[in-house]
This record gives structure tokens, C-alpha cells and sequence, in this order.
């Protein structure tokens, strides 16, 4: 389970279907184009995905009062390139609604899967 602090409060990050239906909207590729950019770490990627994982509070988190609160967190070195990787992976990867695909996809390179989740974890 994912958190993240914004406002001075520690919320999960969790997807439920309007996050869902938000994050594919992004780009063209829709659910691949997120699957894809959540294992490389992209970091708009993860600021769309902790946006995107506070709906479920129903607090009405601006998107920039989350890219402040990653500023802050990049400019005291509390966030880095390691945690957005695991925090990518955990919530889109590992989340059951993507999970399936991203077992496909990796289907005939167990190796490079292996890979990825040791990065991930």
C-alpha cells in the first residue's frame, strides 16, 4: 500500500474507476501507454498517478497542490527516482485492474520480469 503526505495528512494512494478512467485519458495509448510509463518511472507519470490515486479521498487535491508537494519532497530529498519506481509499480502494475496485462506482457521474458520487479520493490 502506497501513501503519500499532501496538506500534512498521509492519504493512500488508491485507484478507484474515475482515477482510472483519468489516468487513460492521458495519453493516446490509454491503459498500455500508463502500463508502459509506470515501469520506466516517467515522473509526470507519477505525478498523474498520485493526482489521480487521491480521488478517492473526495479532499478535492488540486494537481498543483501535488506537484508541490513533490517539489518539496525532490528539493528536501525525500523523493527519489527509487520511490517513484515502486510507487509507479505498486499502484498501476501491481493494482489487480492492471495486473493481468502487465502479466502478458511479460509472459515469454520471465527474465526481464524478474528484472523489473527487483527495480520495483
Amino acid at each position: 500500500m502506497q501513501r503519500f503526505n499532501i496538506k500534512g495528512e498521509e492519504h493512500e494512494i488508491k485507484l478507484n474507476l474515475d482515477a482510472i478512467k483519468y489516468l487513460s485519458g492521458l495519453n493516446e495509448g490509454a491503459a498500455m501507454a500508463l502500463i508502459g510509463k509506470a515501469l520506466v518511472g516517467d515522473i509526470e507519470t507519477y505525478e498523474n498517478i498520485i493526482y489521480a490515486g487521491l480521488f478517492h479521498t473526495g479532499k478535492g487535491f488540486t494537481k498543483k497542490d501535488v506537484q508541490a508537494e513533490i517539489e518539496k519532497a525532490i528539493e528536501e530529498e525525500r523523493l527519489d527516482l527509487d520511490e517513484i519506481n515502486r510507487t509507479c509499480y505498486a499502484v498501476v502494475a501491481d493494482n489487480f485492474f492492471y495486473k493481468k496485462t502487465v502479466e502478458r506482457m511479460f509472459k515469454d521474458d520471465p527474465k526481464a520480469k524478474a528484472q523489473i520487479e527487483k527495480l520495483m520493490r
